[in-house]
């Protein structure tokens, strides 16, 4: 389940980003609700907020490590809880779908701007690694509270 996950989010989010690349110009915004969301296709040669600025070997570095480790979770942590595998197949699909933008283009395309918070321009892939980021932590929190409210003998 981890990997058709992974494979989906990938194919959706490399789909997503060729018909932007292909369709508008870099810096360029089409509203989708104005004043609210637009479609703006910037290219990001950094990584979340525009950190490590032109460092793509060691953004490739660490994206090669996430992906090992999620398969290495995977395989030992996952089998049977659907909810940690569909974490990790989005997880994984994120980051390889940026890995892919990294190595080819030698940066991230980005198109989801919200501009009514004026929250940084991102894509399906970031999206996708928050989402299952805070997943990770909600259930890291909750084991953690089930296991302080067990007796101990």
């Amino acid at each position: 389940m981890v990997y058709l996950i992974a494979v989906l989010v990938t194919a959706l989010d490399q789909f997503i980003k060729w018909m932007v690349s292909t369709h508008m110009q870099v810096n360029t915004a089409i509203p989708i609700w104005p004043h609210v969301l637009d479609l703006y296709y910037v290219q990001n040669q950094g990584a979340a907020f525009s950190i490590l600025l032109n460092q793509r070997g060691l953004l490739v570095v660490v994206a090669l490590v996430v992906i090992v480790a999620i398969v290495y979770v995977d395989r030992r942590y996952a089998r049977g809880e659907r909810q940690l595998q569909v974490a990790l197949g989005l997880l994984l699909g994120g980051a390889v779908g940026n890995l892919i933008d990294r190595i080819f283009r030698g940066y991230v395309i980005d198109y989801i701007y919200v501009q009514i918070i004026h929250y940084p321009v991102f894509n399906l892939a970031d999206s996708c690694i928050v989402l299952s980021i805070l997943y990770l932590i909600y259930r890291a929190w909750r084991r953690r509270s089930e296991s302080e409210e067990t007796p101990r003998e």
